[in-house]
């Protein structure tokens, strides 16, 4: 069943549903724009819903929609409920309005530790509705919009402030909800992205390319920015970066070779053709020396491998050791925990059971042989904040320890209300 909507298209109606909205306590606040058929993305529709009504304000019909909601934005003293509003706070905020008291529900469910925290996925789950997706990818800038588009909309919005309250009470619970708090007053200062200026380093596969195709693709994307910006489209969508690609390591000479680029339509490289040759023809003339490649894609020599009369002459390696690892000795300062780089050094214990002799040489050789046995004891769990994010696993005799990632340490954790030891060993 769909719920119930206005529509506001005119000053007036604008005006007295905002005026509603500065008495209520809380209001659900969604966006729709057009990322994906605009050079420049627009506010294309705002949703708002109240306990009791669900209202669509089109700032396109010349209302003035987003000068009246800015003040309702800016009140800290009314809770605007959110679903992934970094994208939406961001827009708002370029367009003049600031959001002030904010809830996410995306962010509470994760922090409740959901597997799932789509709004899909969320409504489904909590109150069995099911949300149509159809209309995700649509061009919302079109008018008139279609009344299937509306109802979608307005979905968006119409459950989100009780699903704010559920996520909201399953926090309390856990003791989490001071953690969501603090991210949704990050979430508040989020800026608006600035405009970027297209670089062929940004691309993925030109770390492969060399110089002079490198000035050709960086030619080509200047291009293409133009072309989008004058078409009022985006860039993906004027021509796509592997036919860039392509034609900076295989330049075409001729009108027939960029019309006949595979991958690309037809009709379009007809009339781009003359624009790309004009592009691959102003980096042809850069000279040499300025189309030098980057310093972090130029080339590094391997490094030669000693010859024997070297290796003979140099002096003998120290002995690998088993209660670390290394071969650079076992001072003290090595067998210590250095914060900074986050790693520790455990001394072997005078009950370690002797390394295995299998695989000499190898770092696994070091490894304590009672991690292999079935009667070993359980691991003593270790949380050391090292630079890489790394948490470590102990066995009680002091052997290596092994890593685990963080990220996966705290899933786990915030999932299930277990100890440190358990959330590890569930990661593990």
């Amino acid at each position: 069943m769909q719920p119930p909507y206005l529509l506001l298209d005119r000053p007036a109606a604008v005006a007295e549903f905002l005026g509603d909205c500065r008495g209520e306590a809380r209001i659900a606040v969604d966006l729709e724009a057009d990322s994906l058929h605009s050079y420049r993305e627009k506010i294309c529709l705002v949703q708002l819903s109240t306990a009791k009504r669900t209202a669509i304000v089109d700032p396109l019909a010349g209302s003035g929609a987003l000068a009246e909601l800015a003040p309702v934005l800016a009140d800290a003293a009314v809770l605007k409920v959110f679903h992934g509003g970094d994208y939406d706070v961001r827009l708002l905020k370029r367009e003049g309005a600031l959001v002030r008291n904010l809830f996410d529900t995306m962010i509470a469910a994760q922090f409740a530790g959901r597997e799932r925290f789509g709004l899909a996925a969320l409504l489904e789950t909590d109150f069995g509705v099911t949300l149509d997706k159809r209309y995700q990818r649509a061009d919302w800038s079109r008018r008139p919009l279609d009344p299937g588009m509306l109802a979608y909309a307005a979905a968006d919005t119409a459950h989100l402030l009780a699903l704010a309250d559920r996520l909201g009470g399953e926090l309390a619970r856990l003791g989490r909800l001071g953690w969501a708090e603090e991210e949704f007053g990050l979430l508040e200062l989020v800026e608006p992205s600035l405009p970027k200026t297209p670089s062929c380093l940004a691309l993925k596969g030109a770390g492969r390319l060399a110089p002079r195709q490198l000035a050709r693709l960086q030619a080509l994307l200047e291009l293409r920015e133009e072309l989008a910006r004058s078409w009022n489209r985006p860039p993906f969508k004027v021509l796509a970066n592997q036919t860039l690609i392509e034609w900076a390591v295989r330049p075409p000479a001729t009108r027939r070779e960029v019309a006949a680029t595979p991958g690309a339509g037809g009709p379009l490289l007809e009339r781009v053709a003359t624009p790309v040759l004009e592009a691959l023809a102003r980096a042809e003339a850069i000279p040499r020396r300025s189309a030098h490649a980057p310093k972090r894609f130029a080339a590094r020599p391997r490094p030669r491998p000693r010859s024997a009369v070297s290796r003979a002459s140099s002096p003998p390696a120290r002995r690998r050791h088993g209660h670390c690892g290394s071969n650079r000795g076992c001072s003290s300062t090595a067998r210590r925990w250095s914060a900074s780089r986050g790693w520790i050094r455990p001394q072997r214990s005078s009950s370690c059971p002797p390394p295995s002799s299998a695989g000499s040489g190898r770092r696994s050789a070091t490894r304590c042989a009672a991690r292999s046995t079935p009667d070993r004891v359980a691991p003593r769990v270790t949380r050391l904040p090292g630079r890489h994010g790394i948490a470590y696993v102990m066995t009680s005799c002091g052997c290596p320890p092994a890593a685990f990632p963080l990220a996966k340490l705290r899933k786990s954790a915030l999932r299930l209300p277990l100890s440190l030891s358990e959330s590890t060993a569930a990661a593990a």
